[in-house]
């Protein structure tokens, strides 16, 4: 059984999932970066009302 993550998956407007995903394999090019902390701001919240905007950048 491959080693086994943590993630946050967007479903649909107003519903965000917590999941087991196997890790990924990395190539030579790759990092693999281990996220201990995370936070949430304004525009996380406007992603799971499901209004976003494009600021065209």
């Amino acid at each position: 059984m491959p080693a086994m993550m943590k993630a946050a998956i967007f479903v649909e407007p107003g519903r965000i999932e917590i999941d087991d995903k196997p890790i990924p394999e990395i190539g030579p090019n790759d990092a693999l970066v281990r996220v201990t902390t995370t936070t949430i701001c304004g525009t996380d919240i406007h992603i799971l009302k499901g209004s976003t905007r494009s600021s065209g950048a």
